[in-house]
């Protein structure tokens, strides 16, 4: 399966729902819960879940291929701004 990644697509349209959205210029890696977007935002989103899954799956591709294993532990921060 081919994964279509854009950088751009508006929120509740079909390519938002079915392609990856990773904005070129990237985002904070670190912290990229505003990048969502939200209901009410000026800002248009630059990620979404797909392009979230994408990042993950290169991630692990980089990880294995590197020989570092397959452990990776992660969190989620359940504060809203």
């Amino acid at each position: 399966m081919s994964l279509k990644i854009v950088s751009e697509a508006l929120p509740n349209t079909f390519e938002f729902e079915t392609s990856a959205l990773i904005k070129a210029s990237g985002f904070r890696e670190y912290d990229a819960r505003w990048w969502f977007g939200h209901h009410g935002s000026a800002e248009p989103p630059e990620l979404n879940l797909i392009g979230v899954q994408a990042l993950g799956m290169g991630l692990d591709t980089l990880i294995r291929r590197l020989g570092a294993g397959p452990d990776i532990v992660t969190g989620h921060d359940f504060r809203s701004y």
